[in-house]
C-alpha cells in the first residue's frame, strides 16, 4: 500500500514538474503601474499553487497570440480600448473573459485550475485585496525579438472557441466597469 502511495505521488509530482516549451517566447519586464492614456492594460495572472504548476498556458486576445504564462508569472498587456475577448488555453480545456475595457484604465484577469477539471479565466474587481500582492509577481511580456511561428492549427482552434462564444455555446466571464482601476 504504502509502495503504491509514493509511486502515485511520484508521477503526479514529476507530471507537475514536467512542462512543455509553450507557444511563446517570454521575456521579464519591469510591472508597469499605470495604464498609458489611449491604452488599456490588461493583467493576466498566474499563481504558483503547486498542483498544475508545471504546466504551461497560452493567452489569446480573440485569435491574437499574447503570450505563455508559467506559474508564478503576471503577463502585461497593453491592448486598444474597446470590445476584447481574452482566452486562455492549458491541457485540453479554455478558460474566457470578455468585455469592453476603457482607455487609461487596468484590469486583472486571473487563471484558475478548479478542482473538479477544466480551466477559468476569472476577472478580479477594482476592489480585489490581492492586486497589491499580484503587482509584485514576474512580470513578463512576449518577447517580439525572438518570437516563434504559431501553427495555424491553434490559430483556428482559438477561433472555433471564439465562435462558440458569439454563439451562446460557451460562457464567458464579463470585464465591467467594476474591474476597471
Amino acid at each position: 500500500m504504502l509502495k503504491s502511495l509514493r509511486t502515485i505521488c511520484l508521477i503526479v509530482i514529476s507530471l507537475n514538474l514536467t512542462a512543455c516549451a509553450g507557444l511563446g517566447n517570454m521575456k521579464e519586464v519591469e510591472f508597469q503601474t499605470t495604464a498609458k492614456p489611449d491604452k488599456s492594460t490588461v493583467n493576466i495572472v498566474r499563481r504558483a499553487v503547486f498542483m498544475g504548476d508545471g504546466v504551461k498556458v497560452e493567452v489569446w486576445d480573440r485569435d491574437k497570440f499574447i503570450g505563455t504564462l508559467s506559474a508564478g508569472d503576471l503577463l502585461q498587456y497593453e491592448a486598444a480600448p474597446g470590445i476584447h475577448t481574452f482566452m486562455v488555453y492549458a491541457q485540453g480545456s479554455w478558460g474566457v473573459a470578455k468585455g469592453k475595457l476603457e482607455p487609461g484604465k487596468t484590469y486583472y484577469l486571473k487563471f484558475n485550475m478548479p478542482w473538479g477539471g477544466g480551466i477559468h479565466l476569472g476577472v478580479a474587481k477594482s476592489t480585489d485585496p490581492r492586486i497589491p500582492e499580484w503587482n509584485t509577481m514576474t512580470t513578463v511580456t512576449i518577447d517580439k525579438s525572438s518570437q516563434k511561428d504559431i501553427p495555424e492549427e491553434y490559430i483556428l482552434e482559438a477561433r472555433d472557441i471564439l465562435q462558440e462564444v458569439e454563439n451562446g455555446n460557451m460562457e464567458a466571464t464579463p470585464i465591467t466597469e467594476e474591474n476597471a482601476l
